[in-house]
């Protein structure tokens, strides 16, 4: 009996059955959350080294042990975490600068639009925070955010008709500074006119991105453990998307009138591509996707992640 591969066997089998549960909607598990205790990973496979080559039976049997008493543990305490919900709203393209919100640490970031901008990049790296876009026609770009004490900063270049915006995390001499266990507020609008590319790089958290209102070029993601929902519109004629995470969920929503191909390199993730057929060079495709004048090109990387395309 080979001890080292039983216990990895039990982690991806405890992937594998969280995954299940939450898709059929029996438990609420966040792999956001529990990316804090990625330490608990280091004992594992130090355990794993010590007792690996031992032909002691008991040793075996520590390493089965330690990996169920870990997995067991991580599991009742997401499950009895209690779970962030948001509510974003926006009142008449204006935000709000009350005393209370500024009480909880509200902080508000802008850039003036300029008809000349033609392109926008917006590159966007944070902590473990909760990152809402949608449509905005006032500026070109507008963040509300909560619960982090003015952690991020925003720089602006450009450059003939581009524009480039960093929307950045502080870090201070012991790295980002976040409270993993309750999730900052980033609330951002960014306007209808120029054609967009987003890139956005998280350890663990939380992204929705409603883009239906947007002309989008490019959306890259990387993530650790974290949920992404990305709803891609049909204003753009050749949209480029790709997501490379760790342990996280990824939702995409795609319109109905455009074509998509999907390319992957998921190792052991879950994928479910509703209304898509497998080419024969292994990518997935729907019906329209030669016909169609919108195309857009999907390119999935994930270790151990729950992959989700539909469409609208």
């Amino acid at each position: 009996m080979n001890a080292n591969r039983i216990s990895w066997g039990i982690v991806f089998i405890f992937a594998g059955t969280i995954f299940l549960l939450e898709n059929y909607g029996l438990i609420d598990f966040s792999w956001a959350y529990l990316w804090k205790f990625w330490p608990a990973l280091l004992i594992l496979a130090g355990v794993n080294i010590i007792f690996s080559q031992s032909n002691n039976p008991a040793g075996k049997w520590a390493i089965i042990a330690v990996t169920v008493v870990i997995l067991s543990a991580l599991t009742v305490i997401n499950l009895n975490h209690p779970k962030t919900t948001y509510d974003v709203a926006w009142d008449n393209d204006e935000w709000s600068n009350s005393k209370n919100e500024r009480e909880r640490g509200t902080n508000f970031y802008e850039e003036n639009f300029d008809a000349n901008y033609k392109y926008a990049n917006l590159n966007i790296n944070g902590g473990a925070s909760k990152f809402t876009i949608k449509e905005g026609k006032a500026k070109l770009f507008e963040s509300s955010t909560e619960k982090n004490h003015s952690r991020y900063y925003l720089r602006k270049t450009e450059s003939d008709s581009t524009v480039v915006l960093n929307f950045n995390a502080k870090k201070n001499e012991k790295g980002f500074d976040f409270d993993d266990t309750d999730l900052s507020k980033v609330m951002m609008k960014i306007h209808q006119a120029p054609i967009w590319t987003i890139n956005l790089n998280m350890g663990a958290g939380k992204a929705d991105f409603d883009l239906s209102e947007n002309k989008v070029k490019a959306v890259n993601i990387k993530g650790g453990a974290a949920d992404f929902n990305v709803k891609i519109g049909d204003l753009y004629p050749d949209v480029a998307l790709a997501a490379e995470t760790g342990i996280s969920k990824v939702r995409i929503l795609i319109p109905n009138n455009s074509g998509c191909k999907i390319f992957t390199k998921t190792g052991l993730s879950a994928k479910e591509f509703s209304g898509f057929d497998k080419t024969a060079d292994g990518s997935f495709a729907t019906s329209n996707y030669q016909s169609a004048s919108n195309k857009i090109t999907i390119t999935l990387k994930g270790g151990l992640s729950d992959f989700e395309v539909k469409r609208y």
